[in-house]
């Protein structure tokens, strides 16, 4: 399978910098951090490696022999750079903020400023707290279809529901959305499907979003939080018998269990491909992987159609939950089946939960994991961090 979509996204830092024991230490961070790292000691080299290597991000030292990091900007700014970039240097915290305004005057991207001496530690924390290389996605191919921006994953966390007492997040639940050079305005994945399906690009797609993943689980593990992550694919991941074995590599790649992640798809995708799908999803079963299958409905038959084939979660969407509270009868559907799906060993995730009643309801029924704006709705990375420092991470569930 071809992997130069997501190779391509690795994040590219470039270091300007006269001393080499300064761009050996950045050397030395960024490679845990998995950034594609140039270096650079002199104005001259600057042009060649900014057009060759395109950076995502520059760190400029304002001091480089012969020229200050002024007309560096005045360069930048010549060449449209669109990378973000970090001002360092030794000189008074004064001048190196006024350096930071002539960047922005000249309508480049200047993120922050650092003063030297600085360590490892501060450089590796703004790397990983300023700057969000694990939930965004972009390449020359999809910007040429959609124009500048990128593909960005929002995570809502899935909270355990059967086992409650004391019991935090579950899982994360991904959804990505198209995001235009402002940011500010988005298209749903959704919509922007058919057009990857049309230009042969969905696979190339579906192996950029896994790398994200992974490499968010990744780094939540590097930073002690013990969550799965929950991945929804097009269904055509699931037809290509090679796909199996390249999850496998990415998991090793990002050193993540397969146990950490839940795979998901509709059951109209699976019931129509059903022949083509059972040989990989059986594989992923054996190799680990949760299968995860959203309902449309939950009928008797429906449950007996699923307890034949290789998944281990059943998904009841949002419009199935909100309707327990219009209808008493709709209310014992649902928890039946979820009861239903308890004693025949499969997990069951709620979506959509907006109250603590209906939390209680299926509680009651055995539901093993919900999300929904009771607990939070989708989280860009950084907000999912601050919601975590907040205690939401492992606060006790209450219900009744």
């Amino acid at each position: 399978m071809n992997l130069a979509l997501y190779e391509q996204q690795v994040p590219r830092l470039l270091v300007i910098d006269d001393d080499k024991g300064i761009t050996s230490l950045f050397e030395t961070i960024t490679e845990d951090l998995h950034f594609s790292v140039k270096c650079v000691n002199d104005f001259e080299s600057i042009g060649s490696t900014l057009a060759s290597f395109d950076p995502d991000i520059i760190f400029l030292d304002l001091r480089l022999p012969g020229y200050d990091g002024v007309e560096v900007l005045q360069y930048f700014a010549e060449v449209d750079c669109k990378a973000k970039i970090f001002l360092i240097s030794g000189v008074d915290q004064g001048t190196l903020e006024a350096a930071g305004e002539v960047g922005k005057l000249h309508k480049l991207n200047i993120l922050g400023t650092i003063k030297k001496p600085f360590d490892l530690d501060d450089i590796e924390k703004i790397l990983k707290d300023k700057v969000d290389t694990t939930s965004s996605f972009s390449s020359q191919v999809l910007q040429n279809l959609f124009g500048t921006g990128e593909f960005r994953i929002l995570f809502q966390p899935c909270m355990a529901i059967k086992s409650l007492g004391g019991m935090g997040v579950h899982d994360m639940d991904t959804s990505v959305n198209w995001y235009g050079q402002t940011g500010a305005a988005f298209v749903a994945a959704q919509s922007v499907i058919p057009r990857l399906e049309s230009r042969g690009l969905i696979t190339q797609f579906s192996q950029a979003l896994l790398g994200k993943c992974l490499e968010s689980l990744n780094y939540w593990n590097a930073r002690g939080m013990e969550a799965g992550i929950v991945i929804q694919l097009h269904d055509s991941m699931y037809r290509d018998s090679r796909f199996p074995s390249y999850l496998l590599d990415l998991t090793r790649k990002w050193e993540v269990s397969p146990a950490a992640i839940t795979l998901g798809l509709c059951d109209g995708e699976l019931m129509e491909h059903a022949d083509r799908m059972l040989d990989v999803l059986t594989r992923l079963r054996i190799n680990g992987f949760n299968v995860s299958v959203r309902v449309r409905d939950t009928s008797s038959s429906e449950l007996e159609r699923l307890l034949h084939l290789p998944i281990n979660e059943i998904r009841l969407s949002a419009n199935l939950i909100n309707g327990i509270a219009g209808s008493v009868d709709h209310e014992i559907d649902i928890c039946s089946f979820i009861s239903q799906c308890d004693k025949r060993g499969l997990r069951t995730r709620a979506e959509g939960i907006e109250s603590e009643r209906i939390l209680r309801l299926l509680y009651d029924s055995g539901c093993t994991t919900g999300l929904g704006p009771y607990f939070s709705n989708p989280l860009k990375m950084d907000d999912l961090e601050a919601w975590v420092s907040r205690g939401e991470f492992t606060r006790e569930l209450r219900v009744g």
